[in-house]
């Protein structure tokens, strides 16, 4: 992107003051005094000083913006991918939960196969609730059928890969914790993963012809403007019009 140059009268009200400067002890160095060469030399020095600091400056605005808006929209990072890929990320912030872990995803197999032995653990700390793709709908062409195709992966793999989290599950499911654990089927379009913890949250699209363990994905925290839309977009798939519980799988 091509910075554009746009000068306001005060910028240029300093840059004419140095050239003024500069002016003047170039005069002052024409002379024969000893002195007048020693201040105008000085002169000429601290108006080139002057233009240096001032184009430095305008030049960072760009950057001093962008930083402000991954302020403004709550940004704290972005990964290239997901999933196993930066697990340390997630682990570091599991290992802290106190009070919301809330997951989307399609059929969470990589969650499963790398945190299920700390699904009962998650519960004592934390409430947990888990967002996973109705496999059956809609009943004429299921959306999980749709997006194995996306991935380019057999027709079915999502759709195994539900009930396979929801049958590891249930024995969490139907047993007591401090906090509950909850597991519902969500009939939208899958669009997202969400991954939240606390006061930050994952975020990531689903894109086409490839795994969506490759898709970016950023971290948002609490106080930005996404952190609020992302939770927001959770808690309307959570809904009962938009979801069930795992006990209505194929209704």
């Amino acid at each position: 992107m091509k910075h554009r140059f746009r000068l306001d009268p005060t910028h240029w009200v300093y840059l004419l003051t140095h050239v003024l400067v500069v002016a003047f002890g170039v005069f002052l160095i024409r002379a024969e005094s000893t002195t007048c060469v020693a201040i105008g030399t000085s002169l000429i020095a601290a108006g080139i000083t002057g233009w240096t600091v001032f184009l430095y400056v305008f030049l960072s605005r760009d950057v001093s913006a962008r930083l402000r808006i991954l302020t403004d929209f709550g940004v704290s990072n972005i990964f290239a991918a997901r999933s196993i890929r930066i697990r340390e990320e997630y682990d570091d912030r599991l290992s802290v939960a106190r009070e919301h872990i809330d997951i989307l995803g399609f059929g969470l197999r990589a969650l499963r196969e790398d945190y299920f032995d700390k699904f009962s653990g998650w519960r004592e700390k934390a409430h947990v609730r888990i967002l996973l793709l109705d496999p059956t709908f809609p009943t004429c062409a299921p959306y999980a059928s749709q997006r194995d195709i996306e991935e380019k992966q057999s027709v079915g793999t999502i759709a195994q890969e539900v009930h396979d989290f929801v049958e590891a599950v249930l024995p969490i499911l139907n047993s007591s914790g401090r906090y509950p654990f909850e597991v519902r089927l969500y009939r939208c379009l899958p669009t997202m993963n969400i991954f939240r913890i606390d006061d930050e949250v994952f975020f990531g699209p689903y894109l086409l012809k490839e795994p969506s363990r490759n898709s970016p994905t950023m971290l948002f925290s609490r106080g930005g403007l996404l952190f609020e839309r992302v939770v927001g977009q959770f808690e309307a798939i959570w809904s009962e019009t938009i979801s069930k519980p795992v006990s209505l799988i194929g209704e």
